[in-house]
């Protein structure tokens, strides 16, 4: 990653997507962040000197709503022109026991964190392709492995969006272009801190953006974490399904959570 560049982010008024905006600024990039709370990302930029400030390009919007986001990329390109980078890292997560499961709740869950993300992609796809060049990051989850229980909208999301990368990669790669999936476990972020189970090898959301900077630096395709916790998921992932769901559901049933 070159000093400089231009790296824009969704989700990036809180959690992962702020933290990997104070990474990147701080290793001399320029970022615009993108996100529904105008205020935050206000906030955001107030707490850096006027140096920082220039690097600095909020574009806020609701990553769902194609024309705002569209309207929004317009004006990015006007200020510095096509990114870099960007960073499909806007989603969400609702709790679903089996009584509390609701197609409604299901929809919001996909409409963000696999749709959005589609959305985000596409938009901006065509001018790395013209330029070919460019960066496409997905921030997935080691949730989309494989099922897990309260987690199926999720899950699937998630899973959804590391195979639509996954895809893409080997269509875009002879363009110049290059797709990095990130797969992160247990972050603290606003949207776990309500979480009342036990969150093994939970990171801060800082440690999270130091793991995707490496992982950017080293051209890594696919970025993993915390180390001990993803790859013991990525060896539950090939194990034969009775076995694994018998190690999930005993697990479960103890009041823990794979994720």
């Amino acid at each position: 990653m070159e000093r400089n560049q231009s790296v824009w982010i969704t989700g990036a008024s809180a959690g992962i997507g702020e933290a990997l905006a104070v990474k990147l600024l701080r290793e001399g990039r320029r970022v615009a962040l993108t996100a529904r709370r105008e205020g935050m990302l206000q906030e955001f930029r107030r707490a850096w000197s006027g140096e920082y400030q220039d690097r600095i390009l909020l574009l806020p919007c609701d990553v769902t709503n194609r024309d705002s986001l569209a309207a929004q990329y317009e004006l990015l390109k006007e200020r510095w022109g096509v990114p870099d980078m960007i960073v499909a890292n806007a989603g969400t997560h609702i709790h679903m026991e089996a009584q509390a499961i609701r197609f409604e709740l299901c929809k919001q869950v996909l409409d963000l964190n696999l749709y959005g993300a589609l959305g985000f992609v596409t938009l901006v796809l065509p001018d790395f392709l013209e330029r070919r060049r460019g960066t496409i990051v997905g921030i997935a989850s080691v949730a989309g492995y494989r099922g897990l229980p309260t987690a199926a909208a999720y899950g699937a999301s998630k899973a959804g969006l590391i195979n639509f990368l996954e895809g893409l990669r080997l269509d875009v790669e002879p363009h110049g272009i290059r797709v990095v999936i990130v797969n992160p476990g247990f972050v603290l972020t606003p949207l776990t801190a309500d979480n009342t189970f036990r969150m093994p090898f939970l990171i801060s959301a800082e440690q999270a953006a130091n793991y995707i900077y490496d992982g950017l630096r080293k051209g890594k395709m696919e970025i993993h974490f915390p180390p001990v916790f993803s790859w013991t998921l990525k060896v539950l992932r090939i194990l034969p399904y009775p076995l694994y769901h018998r190690l999930i559901r005993r697990r479960t049933r103890r009041g823990e959570r794979v994720i």
